[in-house]
């Protein structure tokens, strides 16, 4: 499994479900077929429209009442300090993601290790909440 790889060609919902699978992660898929992770948090993984990457990804609820402005801040605080993830401010949810690019192939085992680097930099994330706008 470590040194197979991942591309554009051979890459879909049911090849990642049994890779993480394989490495002892428990997955599934909720209503609309879409596959997740529990790990720490509830990671989804989704697959892009051109298949040139992967993109993992957590959605974190917001606390009713909380300012948007405060999303915001805390939004752009983990764009500009953990630049391997990205955050996007919705209204009642805040998303985390982070892509892993497959065109020209990438090894099972890097796959993994950038979703390990991804769980931990989520983790790192929940620090930067300086006005606790997560539920």
């Amino acid at each position: 499994m470590q040194e197979e790889i991942i591309d554009q060609n051979n890459v879909s919902r049911d090849l990642l479900m049994a890779y993480f699978d394989k490495a002892y992660f428990q997955t599934s898929l909720d209503d609309k077929g879409s596959l997740f992770i529990q790990d720490k948090f509830r990671i989804f993984i989704d697959i892009g429209k051109k298949k040139a990457n992967i993109t993992l990804g957590v959605y974190f609820n917001l606390k009713e009442g909380c300012l948007f402005s405060d999303v915001l801040e805390y939004a752009n605080t983990i764009n500009k300090e953990l630049i391997q993830i990205k955050a996007i401010a919705g209204e009642k949810v805040i998303t985390i993601e982070y892509d892993i690019w497959i065109e020209g192939g990438a090894l099972v085992k890097n796959v993994m290790a950038s979703y390990r680097s991804f769980v931990s930099q989520v983790s790192a994330s929940i620090g930067k909440d300086r006005n606790q706008v997560l539920l």
